[in-house]
């Protein structure tokens, strides 16, 4: 077993899905086990490193590089800083950038496909701060480099990846130290697209069968389930078409609530 040697912290909504999906598709980066975020450094840090340890119990140094965790809910935890480098040391850490409104139009509309919502726009940015917070980089960052000094952070822009995911390669496996690999063509043009669950009802009660399962360590119920085509029961199919888009009224809702004018 080992502890990750780098952390993509996020945020969410920024090209995190796509970097896990490399990553893993290469065969010699060692990611947790069964599952793709362990939520240890903001929600279950209090079962311990020992707990932490074993979802990279898997580690093999003939095999693997390196030990990574894509874990964007990071980046907006008020407590993670700390715990990262506590636990970790001063870690080299990646950051997806992406245009902070469509950032946290599309966190909003994660929420509501898992069933965390059904508020309009200017309700939810109430109830769920990190709607936003997790789009003011800059301020988000500051606090990260007081908390790890010494740490290595290295900001990927969205935009580089759809249009040259070449290069975006090249600087993730720079921040990584590892070789550079070709993009799978599996993951050729690929992006994480939201989705409108079938009901709110829906989304809440799967959401959260699968939040008290993975608590339970079950991770192989949850993976069997999206191996035999559940997950768009309760969630949705991500498509282009599925993805609602903003109105300008939400557009320029969000700018300002960002500080970033019209």
């Amino acid at each position: 077993m080992t502890l990750p040697t780098a952390l993509v912290i996020g945020p969410m909504k920024a090209g995190t899905t796509w970097m896990h999906d490399y990553l893993e598709a290469r065969g010699d980066v060692c990611l947790p086990l069964e599952v793709k975020e362990t939520f240890y450094f903001d929600r279950y840090h209090d079962r311990g490193l020992d707990w932490y340890r074993h979802h990279f119990r898997h580690w093999d140094a003939a095999r693997h590089r390196i030990a990574v965790e894509v874990a964007p809910s990071l980046f907006h935890s008020p407590d993670a800083p700390s715990r990262v480098r506590n636990d970790l040391g001063e870690v080299p850490l990646i950051v997806a950038r992406r245009d902070p409104v469509a950032r946290s139009w599309s966190h909003y509309m994660h929420l509501r496909r898992y069933g965390y919502t059904r508020k309009p726009l200017e309700e939810a940015v109430t109830e769920f701060p990190q709607i936003l917070t997790a789009s003011r980089y800059e301020e988000r960052l500051e606090v990260w480099r007081e908390a790890l000094p010494e740490a290595r952070i290295v900001e990927l822009d969205l935009d580089v990846l759809k249009t040259d995911p070449d290069a975006y390669v090249r600087q993730l496996c720079d921040a990584l130290a590892i070789p550079v690999t070709p993009v799978p063509e599996a993951l050729a043009g690929e992006s994480n697209k939201g989705a409108v669950p079938p009901s709110y009802l829906a989304a809440k009660f799967g959401r959260s069968l699968s939040y008290k399962l993975r608590s339970l360590g079950l991770y192989n119920v949850v993976n069997a389930a999206k191996a035999v085509g559940l997950k768009p029961l309760f969630f949705g199919r991500g498509s282009v078409r599925a993805s609602a888009k903003p109105t300008e009224a939400e557009r320029a809702l969000l700018a300002e609530r960002l500080g970033l004018g019209g």
